[in-house]
């Protein structure tokens, strides 16, 4: 995983570096810096907010920094290193098929939200304080915030150049476009994958079958809400409709994972790390068991039920 990150850290660099050397070398055919650096300062608060709501509520696992900065990174910039070969090759598909239509819908759907949930697994397993199924929720936000800062600023970038009067109008434009029509898309998208894997990956007592079905199918419902929101329509009235549809069935279903997950974890105890696993009651009767540690799963200073 560190491996990963730090080559999408590296190669996120380098890329901005050379788009940083081309658009000087084409003569002006870059933003100011102050308006880019505006672009970045508003990505830096869009990240901030949504890192403290989901820092100061119960869902929050106390896995330490590096795991922030893992899911962070993996969404900032492994994500983006691998989707861009990956949209590339697949928006031939539907043109070949002659469903233009959905062109950005299968460039945008597939690439992402396969690389962000693979992401989200792997981070998963590299955390040993990762115990509950709303610690895959708040992975999944992690990362999806992670790559729409991104996303957002390189469209705020594209709006400033394409703006015939002043690169701080397109700038800002365009964060204003994103933040009011689809804000955070990528926190519910991601975030819903996460809390189906999580799900499928710490609920006790379930075969193999049901913990795949499980997570395949939010991750379904992730690609599909995706999917559908990136479908181009010829008639602006019919777009407007249709995302106005989407949004109605993505944002309240993403409230109820919110409402449930926070549910669990607020009823949630804790856990204690033992030796072996327990496997019935007569085994914990007997004892003999060597306790290696203790979990929180909440942050400190909330209220426990009593026992």
């Amino acid at each position: 995983m560190w491996v990963l990150n730090g080559i999408g850290l590296v190669g996120g660099c380098l890329a901005l570096v050379v788009a940083l050397v081309a658009g000087a070398a084409t003569d002006g055919e870059l933003p100011s810096m102050g308006v880019m650096g505006l672009s970045v300062l508003l990505a830096v608060l869009e990240l901030s907010v949504v890192l403290l709501v989901i820092r100061f509520s119960p869902l929050w696992p106390r896995a330490g920094a590096g795991y922030v900065v893992a899911a962070l990174l993996w969404g900032a910039t492994v994500s983006p290193l691998l989707v861009f070969p990956l949209a590339s090759a697949s928006l031939d598909l539907p043109a070949r098929l002659g469903l233009d239509h959905f062109e950005a819908s299968w460039g945008g759907a597939y690439p992402e939200e396969t690389v962000k949930t693979l992401g989200v697994l792997i981070i998963l397993f590299s955390f040993r304080r990762l115990v509950r199924p709303w610690h895959g929720f708040v992975t999944g936000v992690l990362v999806g915030i992670g790559f729409e800062v991104v996303e957002n600023a390189g469209y705020a970038v594209m709006g400033a150049l394409y703006d015939p009067v002043s690169d701080m109008d397109g700038m800002l434009g365009m964060w204003g476009l994103r933040m009011v029509a689809g804000p955070f898309l990528h926190v519910l998208f991601t975030g819903m994958a996460g809390w189906g894997l999580g799900v499928a990956v710490f609920t006790a007592h379930r075969g193999h079958l049901w913990r795949l079905g499980t997570g395949l199918l939010w991750v379904c419902v992730a690609f599909t809400a995706h999917f559908c929101w990136n479908i181009m329509h010829d008639d602006l009235r019919v777009s407007i409709v249709s995302m106005g549809a989407i949004a109605l069935v993505i944002y309240p279903l993403f409230i109820w994972v919110v409402v449930r997950a926070w549910r669990s974890a607020r009823t949630d105890a804790g856990y204690v790390l033992l030796d072996r696993p327990v496997v019935s009651v007569r085994q914990l009767e007997q004892g003999g068991f060597a306790v290696l540690g203790t979990g929180d799963v909440r942050p400190r200073g909330e209220n426990r039920p009593r026992k």
